[in-house]
């Protein structure tokens, strides 16, 4: 869906992401995007940080029912002048982020993320995001909680573990993620050991029991 949505606004990034705001996003319980560029360590390091600096922080916007853009609440120059911008946003060429967040329980946050190689959220994606909302509400609220084994699963496995439940072959998958069938037989086996099955369909069992 994320894919969807990313290539439907035109943005270089999607992502989704529910944590906590006791511990400043430390533990997040739901994350998951559509970035291909990999988040290096470096980067949680510095959101952490600067993560009061941010223009649309959940810590104070997380009720908000429109999309919001950084554009919104402040200029390109005074966002530039952040030091958010320059170690967090300008390294990935972001000019701009929305977020659209959904309700949540009292110290959580669960939100869309956007990211924007231009300044600014045209109207049209912003009338979208706002026409889609109470679907995106309404389908959060059919979620099963994710079980902890499946929580320990990594991006990538998670689009294995996916692949797999779609009845792709590890040649398959491997082409599809541009690695080694080797490499997809390593990580079906971290797969197996962390939800503590054996075979392919007791794995993907666990995935359709979130899904149904």
């Amino acid at each position: 869906m994320l894919d969807r949505l990313g290539a439907l606004l035109g943005v270089a990034a999607a992502k989704y992401g529910e944590f906590s705001l006791w511990d400043d996003g430390r533990s997040y319980s739901t994350d998951h995007g559509t970035e291909t560029r990999g988040e290096p360590e470096w980067l949680s390091v510095n959101w952490r940080r600067l993560w009061q600096q941010d223009p649309i922080s959940c810590h104070v916007h997380a009720v908000a029912t429109e999309p919001l853009a950084i554009s919104d609440r402040i200029s390109q120059r005074e966002f530039q002048r952040l030091e958010i911008f320059q170690d967090v946003y300008r390294p990935f060429d972001t000019a701009d982020c929305t977020r659209l967040y959904l309700p949540s329980p009292k110290g959580k946050s669960r939100f869309f993320r956007f990211e924007h190689g231009q300044l600014g959220l045209r109207e049209r994606p912003r009338e979208l995001l706002s026409l889609l909302r109470p679907h995106f509400v309404r389908h959060r609220q059919h979620w099963r909680p994710i079980p902890d084994r499946l929580d320990t699963l990594t991006e990538r496995e998670w689009e294995i573990l996916e692949a797999v439940s779609n009845g792709e072959t590890n040649a398959q998958i491997a082409k599809r993620f541009f690695i080694s069938p080797y490499t997809v037989r390593a990580h079906l086996e971290h797969i197996f050991e962390k939800l503590c099955v054996k075979t392919r369909t007791e794995a993907a069992a666990q995935l359709f029991a979130v899904r149904d």
